[in-house]
């Protein structure tokens, strides 16, 4: 299975911490707290900025490594094209 790069966020740690909270939430009796839901909900909007950032960072990632493929193109035409080897007849 392939686990894109976190760049170095805790962008896991966040997912999981949310999901015990959740999980916490099912086995509750009574009414649901506001400071529970605000937990909830402001990791929710953590986890998605750090998602956005990670993308951007994908982004930009990917940007420069085509950016450094063009310019080796450039640099050096004859990768661009493929050689046919010709045999004797």
């Amino acid at each position: 299975m392939y686990h894109p790069p976190d760049h170095g966020l805790p962008l896991v740690q966040l997912k999981e911490r949310r999901r015990e909270l959740v999980v916490a939430l099912r086995n509750h009796k009574g009414p649901i707290g506001d400071d529970e839901l605000t937990q909830i909900a402001v990791l929710q909007q953590t986890i998605s900025a750090f998602e956005d950032v990670i993308a951007d960072l994908d982004c930009e990632q990917n940007e420069a490594t085509n950016d450094n493929s063009d310019r080796l193109l450039r640099s050096f035409p004859a990768f661009g094209r493929r050689s046919v080897a010709h045999s004797p007849a």
